[in-house]
């Protein structure tokens, strides 16, 4: 190697490895341009934003972005056009050729191909979505469904490091997800997409022909994204679904995070699991997090007009007339069958191709609270107590010790129940708990809460 380019990589390595240390300084996003120096935007405070008047206007600007960018081209038309935006398509790191001067080589070539396409205005990409995938989501889609609402706020909110979002299968996150897609211009000025699989992606991302590889570029690349100007939103949708793959990429998934919430980028994930999400969402302390738009995941099924939208291009597509079947009476029969309903668009598809019947998931299924197991205290001598008559149950739901004491019985006025007093039975007695302590015992006879009723109350000792 020549003097002048050894001096030359020895330079773009000090860069990188003084940016890296520099991306700790707090900064605040502006969307949509480039900077010649670091951007005032790559911030990795989760909420770069001074209060809930702004957040309600960020996230009304993510909405704006969503319905003008859809107004433009129809979804097939839009989905086409992401899928062309490969920054770095020719690019690949070999494992042999992976050298400290290779490494930084490829990494100069792939973020100067990324802020190249942001500089042309291709700000949004979708890798790894095949032709075939492409055709079986349709070009007919059903707009402002819970889903995509969801996505629009958590791209719209400038963070960075992790957000986990997630709802059941089958309420049409994917198309939700490339809907919402747009909102990402308002916090960053590039959102990319990966649909598959969380490791062929990164491979696919980073263009390297190993895993191993992903860690070590992707420390070089977010930073140096950075500093050329470019913010990133990038997510993960159909990546991450079983624990035994999280699990196996557990580490490369907490060094991921971590250098992207230094320089600023922000990675979301897309999950049916709420335990999975919950996992991800508490990977790395204040760098992860589950959105906090998040809501229970029977939230994100579709209204009834949606579904009868929905239903109408179902029919269109099968060349059934409308007026051929009784559109409400098929509503009826494909919506979930549990005390939340809602529609899902896979299952109206089944029940209309095979007349399958809507099944519930036992996620979703309303499960009752744990019951907590109570005896009444009685103090013939005023110091010691002794418990009075059998143990029972308590099923209503109960969170903390104001909770049990008005369960314990709901005949009674706030007043009353208040005069009520709760003991956990420690190695030291019976001891007095507070009203705001969580209920954390009681699971069984011999681990139950004591109880004093207040004087005069029926059943006081």
């Amino acid at each position: 190697m020549s003097r002048p380019r050894s001096r030359a990589m020895v330079a773009l390595a000090l860069t990188l490895t003084a940016t890296s240390h520099f991306f700790n300084l707090r900064c605040f996003v502006q969307p949509s341009a480039r900077y010649p120096t670091r951007p005032a935007g790559c911030s990795h405070v989760c909420y770069a934003f001074p209060g809930a008047e702004s957040l309600v206007a960020t996230i009304n600007n993510g909405f704006t972005a969503v319905e003008n960018a859809n107004k433009v081209l129809q979804f097939g038309d839009l989905l086409q056009k992401w899928s062309s935006v490969m920054p770095g398509a020719k690019l690949k790191l070999e494992v042999d050729k992976s050298s400290e001067a290779e490494v930084l080589k490829h990494v100069e070539k792939l973020c100067k191909e990324i802020a190249h396409e942001v500089d042309n205005n291709k700000t949004i990409s979708v890798l790894g979505m095949s032709q075939q995938r492409q055709v079986t989501l349709g070009t007919r889609v059903v707009d402002g469904t819970p889903f995509q609402k969801l996505m629009t706020k958590v791209l719209a909110v400038n963070r960075s490091g992790c957000t986990a979002v997630h709802a059941e299968p089958g309420v049409g996150k994917s198309i939700a997800s490339l809907r919402a897609l747009p909102a990402g211009r308002v916090s960053k000025n590039y959102t990319v997409l990966l649909d598959g699989g969380f490791r062929a992606e990164m491979m696919r991302f980073f263009r390297v022909t190993s895993f191993d590889l992903v860690v070590s570029v992707a420390r070089l690349v977010f930073p140096a994204l950075t500093q050329a100007g470019v913010c990133m939103n990038m997510i993960f949708d159909n990546g991450v679904e079983e624990d035994e793959d999280f699990h196996k990429s557990r580490t490369e998934w907490i060094s991921l995070l971590k250098a992207a919430y230094e320089s600023g980028h922000h990675l979301i994930v897309v999950t049916q699991s709420e335990a999975l999400a919950m996992k991800i969402g508490s990977l790395n302390g204040e760098r992860s997090r589950v959105s906090a738009e998040q809501e229970a995941p029977v939230k994100y099924r579709w209204a009834k007009e949606q579904a009868r939208e929905y239903l109408g291009y179902l029919l269109e597509a099968r060349n059934i007339q409308p007026e051929a079947v009784d559109v409400d009476k098929l509503l009826s029969s494909c919506s979930i069958p549990d005390v939340y309903g809602g529609w899902k668009p896979i299952a109206m598809s089944n029940y209309l191709d095979f007349n399958e019947t809507p099944v519930v998931l036992s996620s979703a299924a309303p499960q009752p609270p744990p019951a907590v197991w109570v005896c009444q205290l009685g103090s013939p001598d005023g110091k010691d107590f002794e418990i009075v008559g059998n143990a029972f149950k308590i099923t209503a739901s109960v969170s903390d010790v104001d909770d049990l004491k008005k369960a314990i019985d709901p005949s009674f006025s706030p007043f009353q129940s208040s005069k009520i007093d709760i003991y956990s039975q420690k190695e030291e007695g019976w001891v007095r708990e507070d009203e705001e302590a969580a209920v954390n015992r009681g699971k069984s006879k011999a681990d139950c809460y004591g109880f004093m009723l207040p004087a005069g109350a029926a059943g006081a000792a």
